[in-house]
C-alpha cells in the first residue's frame, strides 16, 4: 500500500461567473534563486514527482559527452528539437529525420508510439512514430547508441547504456542520491525528484559552460523547442532571449531567467494546460520577466458572449 501523499496544493487560479466561483485550479508555485527557495505557494511536502518531458533538456545534455555537435554536425535547431515536446509539423519532423540520417539511421528505428501530431496543419493523415512529441529525444538516444555501437533495438531499456547515462546525469545535476524510475508515455524511462532537486538540476544544467548549448539552442529557436500553442514556446518568445522554458506532462512548467539566474516552477495538481498557462504568464508578468501578459482574462460561451473571468490567486511581489 502506498504511503500517504499529502502535498498541499494551493488554489492558484479560479474562474468566476458573476460573483460566483465557478472552478478552482490547484497547484504549487516555487521561486528559487541559485541558493535558496525565495517564495512558494502550496507545498510539495518533500515528495517526489516524475519529471516527464521536463527531463528533455537534461536528456539532451548527453550530447556533450560524445562531442555529438561536431561528430554529427548538429545545428542549433537540431539541438533545440531534442529538448522539445514538439508539435509534429513538417519543420519538426524534417529535423528529426535529419538527426537520424546523420547517424546513419531512419525513422523505422524509432520506438515511440504511432501518433497524430499535436499540430495537424500539415498532417498527412497517417499516424507515425515521428509525429510523436517525443520523437526527437528518441532520435537522439538512437544516434548516441549508433555512434557507440550500442544496440539500437533496446535503447529504451533502463539497463541500456544510454539510459544509464541519462539517469546518472539526472542524479549528478540534482545532487540526489536516488530516484524512482517509471516509464513515460513514449515508453522511455522517466525519473522522479523533489521540487528543490529539480531546481538544483536546472541551475546546474544552465550554468555549466559544458551545457550552455542547451539553453542557447532553446532560446534561439522557441518554436522548434515546442511549437505553435505550446506554453514553453510562448514564454520564450515573450522573454525575448532571456527566458528558457520547458513544460512537462502532469502540469509542470519550469522557467529559467538567464539574467537574474532564477527559476520559477509551477506544478498543477493535474494536466490542464489553460490554468497552467494563466498561472505561469501572470507570475512572469508580475515578476517583470515578460513585458506583456497574453494570458486570457475572460472566458466566453459558444455564442461568443463574455460570461466570466479568470483570476490568478497568488503573488510573488
Amino acid at each position: 500500500m502506498l504511503a500517504p501523499f499529502k502535498p498541499l496544493y494551493f488554489p492558484l487560479v479560479y474562474s468566476t461567473r458573476k460573483q460566483v466561483i465557478d472552478e478552482v485550479y490547484f497547484g504549487c508555485a516555487f521561486l528559487f534563486d541559485e541558493f535558496s527557495l525565495l517564495k512558494k505557494f502550496g507545498d510539495d511536502a518533500q515528495k517526489s514527482f516524475f519529471m516527464r518531458s521536463l527531463s528533455k533538456p537534461v536528456q539532451a545534455s548527453i550530447i556533450a559527452d560524445f562531442n555529438l555537435i561536431s561528430r554529427l554536425n548538429l545545428t542549433d535547431e537540431e539541438i533545440a528539437i531534442c529538448c522539445a515536446s514538439h508539435t509534429g509539423t513538417k519543420t519538426h519532423t524534417a529535423l528529426v529525420r535529419s538527426i537520424l540520417n546523420k547517424a546513419g539511421l531512419d525513422e523505422s528505428y524509432l520506438k515511440c508510439p504511432c501518433a497524430i501530431p499535436l499540430d495537424t496543419y500539415d498532417f498527412d493523415g497517417i499516424k507515425k512514430p515521428i509525429y510523436h512529441n517525443c520523437s526527437a529525444k528518441h532520435a537522439l538516444m538512437l544516434a548516441i547508441s549508433k555512434i557507440n555501437n550500442w544496440d539500437t533495438s533496446s535503447y529504451l531499456e533502463i539497463s541500456h547504456p544510454v539510459q544509464k547515462l541519462i539517469q546518472k546525469r539526472h542524479l549528478e545535476l540534482s545532487g540526489a542520491k536516488e530516484t524512482q524510475i517509471s516509464l513515460d508515455g513514449c515508453g522511455a524511462p522517466v525519473f522522479s525528484f523533489k521540487i528543490n532537486e529539480i531546481a538544483k538540476m536546472f541551475f546546474n544544467l544552465f550554468n555549466d559552460q559544458k551545457f550552455s548549448f542547451i539553453k542557447n539552442a532553446m532560446v534561439k529557436n522557441p518554436y522548434i523547442a515546442g511549437g505553435s500553442g505550446r506554453l514553453d514556446s510562448e514564454i520564450m518568445v515573450c522573454g525575448k532571449g532571456n527566458l528558457a522554458a520547458k513544460v512537462g506532462a502532469g502540469g509542470f512548467v519550469l522557467i529559467y531567467n538567464i539574467k537574474e539566474n532564477k527559476i520559477l516552477i509551477i506544478k498543477m495538481s493535474q494536466n490542464n494546460n489553460l490554468p497552467r498557462r494563466i498561472a505561469a504568464l501572470n507570475a512572469l508578468y508580475e515578476l517583470k520577466w515578460i513585458d506583456k501578459n497574453p494570458a486570457p482574462v475572460h472566458f466566453y460561451n459558444d455564442w461568443g458572449e463574455k460570461i466570466g473571468n479568470y483570476v490568478c490567486n497568488f503573488s510573488f511581489l
